[in-house]
């Protein structure tokens, strides 16, 4: 067989031909790599961006109970402070209305002890 003009153009085209397929399948293939993990990078990107959010979410919720606690010591705080300062106006009113009687208390003592010292220099 004698290879002619025409058979080796028959050739190449279906080398070329084969070829062609070849890299139309790989081509495919790369386009439909491409989608995947196009597709894949949106699913991250949007699984993501839900932790994201819940996240925030979560840390909010954590602020408003720590705020209610802060507002409630500050309730309590002034209910304390309530408490002292009634306590120092009780302390104040039982200090004032003793006094009299601790005064005199006090004087009826240093009379007795006049008292003995004068008996004592008589006898």
């Amino acid at each position: 067989m004698s290879i002619t003009l025409k058979s080796l153009q028959t050739e190449m085209r279906s080398s070329f031909k084969g070829l062609s397929l070849r890299i139309d399948n790989l081509d495919t293939k790369v386009n439909n790599l491409d989608t995947n993990v196009n597709e894949r990078i949106d699913n991250l990107s949007r699984t993501l961006d839900a932790h994201v959010k819940e996240t925030a979410y979560n840390f909010r919720q954590v602020d408003q109970r720590f705020n209610a606690v802060d507002q409630r010591f500050d309730a309590i705080d002034q209910r304390f402070d309530a408490v002292d300062r009634r306590f120092d106006e009780l302390l104040k009113d039982i200090t004032t209305s003793l006094s009299p009687y601790f005064f005199n208390l006090d004087k009826m003592l240093v009379d007795h002890e006049e008292r003995i010292t004068v008996l004592e220099k008589g006898h």
